[in-house]
Order: C-alpha cells, then sequence, then structure tokens
C-alpha cells in the first residue's frame, strides 16, 4: 500500500506520534511508501520552518517516505519557498491549508500557486480538514474547507491533479456532481464500513486513494477499513496503491 495522507511533527493540543512510530506502523500493518508533510508547518508563521525540518527527518529513508510540501501562497515568499522544496529538497507535491493558512480558495495567491504546480506538473493536495470539530480545543476551532469550493478550484484549473483530504462521506457529492476527470479524494476521514464501498460504486476505484491522516487519525483502522471493504482485489489494488504510483510517477 501507498498512504498518501501522512503527516509529521507537533500538535499543539496533545502529544502524537512521531517518525518511528509511523515506520512501526508501516512495517507492521504492510505500507509500502507514505507521502508525508509536516504537521509544524501547519501552524508556523512561515510553513517553510516546517518543510525545511521534515526534509531532514524523511532523508536517512527516502526509499520509504515521500516528502510534501505545505505552501502559504499569502505569504511573500511562497515561491522561493516552492522553487526550494522542488528543486533542492525533492518535493512531490503541494499540501494546502486555507483554513488553517486563513485564505480563500478563490484569492489570486492561490490562482498563482495553482498555475505554478501545474507549470511543474506536480500534484495539489488540498486538506479539507484535520480533526473533527467534536474533538479540537474549544478556544481554537477551525472549521472544515467546504467541499464545493474545493470542486470549483478544480474545474477553474483543469489541467491541476487536485487531491481532497479529509472529506467525510456525502462530501465528495458536495464538490459537484459529475466530478471533473482531475479531481480526487482519499479515504482518511471514511469512518464506518459500508462507506468505501458506497464511494466506489459511486466514484469508481479510480479516484480514491489510500490515507491515514497519521498521526492524527488511527492507521490501523485506515489499513483495516481497506483490507475488509467489500470490494474485488481490482478496486483494493487501484485505492491501496495504484492510484498513487500513477499520480506520483512511482
Amino acid at each position: 500500500m501507498i498512504d498518501i495522507n501522512a503527516k509529521l511533527g507537533h500538535w499543539p493540543y496533545r502529544p502524537v506520534p512521531g517518525l518511528d512510530d509511523l515506520l512501526r506502523a508501516m512495517d507492521s500493518l504492510g505500507i509500502e511508501r507514505a507521502c508525508v508533510s509536516s504537521l509544524d508547518a501547519v501552524f508556523y508563521l512561515n510553513p517553510q520552518d516546517g518543510n525545511d525540518e521534515l526534509v531532514t527527518w524523511v532523508q536517512p529513508h527516502r526509499n520509504r517516505l515521500i516528502p510534501l510540501a505545505v505552501i502559504k501562497p499569502t505569504f511573500r515568499a511562497w515561491r522561493e519557498d516552492l522553487r526550494r522544496c522542488f528543486e533542492e529538497y525533492g518535493m512531490r507535491g503541494v499540501v494546502l491549508y486555507p483554513n488553517y493558512h486563513r485564505y480563500e480558495l478563490t484569492s489570486s495567491s492561490l490562482h498563482d500557486l495553482m498555475e505554478t504546480s501545474i507549470a511543474r506538473s506536480v500534484p495539489v493536495f488540498l486538506q479539507a480538514g484535520l480533526e473533527d470539530i467534536r474533538r479540537q480545543y474549544d478556544r481554537e476551532r477551525i472549521s472544515e474547507v467546504p467541499a464545493a469550493q474545493i470542486g470549483q478550484v478544480a474545474r477553474a484549473f483543469p489541467a491541476a491533479k487536485v487531491i481532497a483530504l479529509g472529506l467525510k462521506i456525502g462530501q465528495p457529492e458536495q464538490m459537484g456532481q459529475p466530478l471533473p476527470d482531475n479531481l480526487f479524494f482519499d479515504t482518511s476521514n471514511y469512518e464506518k464500513m459500508g462507506e468505501l464501498e458506497f464511494a466506489v460504486e459511486h466514484f469508481g476505484p479510480g479516484r480514491i486513494f489510500f490515507g491515514t491522516n497519521f498521526p492524527l487519525f488511527n492507521a490501523r483502522a485506515n489499513t483495516d477499513k481497506l483490507r475488509l471493504a467489500n470490494l474485488d482485489e481490482t478496486a483494493r489494488g487501484k485505492i491501496g496503491k495504484e492510484n498513487a504510483r500513477h499520480l506520483l510517477g512511482l
């Protein structure tokens, strides 16, 4: 399996597992590779500080861990940050947090970043939410990015590959029907047995990626969700590995 939605770093509101825990989970659960981004970059004033840290952590494990760049398009130096991440660090995608970094998906800054991502042929991962609002620290609750807005971004940039992370069942439908060919989503926030089967029936296995949202979600629960789903092996293989291989050119 290839996990396209893992993070490393600190979470301000509770302790979370780290690098060694991720590698152990991958070993025990049969996850061959994982796309990882900086959890610290969600909260640092300049997310690039988190990207810089992340690349030092994953460097000894580049055969297993694929780094992604967290970019804040309203930060003045984001173009240089993105250049460094791709040209010097060899990162393979961009992760966006419009709700935590407080910008609109209609902003001109996002337009420029999307065009740059298209020019570099790198996918854009758009995090809809990190934690259920019921679990969030009650002094700072962060609303989810509306699924409808994610759909609008994908339609506005048809040459981009847009992967929505952390959608719940029923939310892909809110991105507008039919979904554009360049819009995908992961499994990390599908909570109950039967939900993944529903998604495959309605959207097809080629649009869905295996993701755990480690360390905020339980990696075993997400692997069991795919392993135990009532799917044929072709669909399970696409979701678990083949879609990610195609997206990332692995």
